[in-house]
């Protein structure tokens, strides 16, 4: 029973998962799909449905707009984009921001959330996993004085959230464990340790 568990329990929630965006997906895209049959009058249904038809028409919009914005007409027709979401209130806060962190992860130059780290969080005698997400700049290191870095602190059981800590760079503890590593430690609670598994054959191959 135990056996059976650990090989269906994976295989059951990465099904789960993917079956629930795929719907999400789908039901997003239906109404795009009964306007294609009926603008161009397939022999379908209205209602026709193709489990991951969402996604792979959403797969191919993304690909077109990046062929779209790759070359020098785009660039010019999202630099009058941002110009405009720059002018319109209440969006333009939202829409800058976002697009400014897409950028700032995106930059090749940029090792944001690669790296692990152990900080100490609530207090002096406890630590918490977080993931360096760059290196502090600006007004913030003007105003202190210090080599600080910005420590993002998952929580759980949702790692996407969690809140962003300020901590100078000679106070914190470099991790050898990869982001994927980390994740996984996080979200099983410790109870899957990266190498352990390595660990433990290396240990085997050993003589008592």
């Amino acid at each position: 029973m135990i056996a059976g568990l650990l090989a269906i329990i994976p295989i059951g929630l990465t099904y789960i998962v993917m079956a629930f965006a795929i719907n999400k997906l789908d039901q997003l895209m239906a109404p795009v799909v009964t306007w294609i049959i009926l603008r161009f009058q397939l022999p379908l249904p209205e209602d026709f449905h193709l489990p991951g038809l969402g996604f792979i028409l959403i797969s191919i919009f993304i690909f077109m707009v990046g062929l779209v914005t790759a070359n020098f007409l785009g660039r010019q027709l999202v630099r009058a984009w941002d110009y405009l979401m720059h002018r319109v209130p209440f969006v333009r806060g939202v829409y800058m921001t976002i697009k400014q962190v897409a950028e700032s992860i995106s930059r090749p130059d940029k090792s944001a959330f690669e790296k692990m780290v152990l900080v100490h969080y609530p207090h002096p005698s406890s630590r918490m996993i977080g993931l360096v997400s760059c290196e502090t700049e600006g007004e913030v290191v003007s105003r202190t004085g210090e080599d600080l870095v910005n420590v993002f602190l998952p929580l759980l059981p949702n790692v996407t959230l969690g809140f962003m800590l300020v901590v100078p760079r000679d106070q914190i503890i470099p991790l050898k464990m990869t982001r994927e590593e980390g994740i996984k430690y996080l979200m099983s609670f410790g109870i899957v340790v990266p190498g352990m598994k390595n660990q433990g054959m290396k240990n085997q191959g050993k003589p008592a």
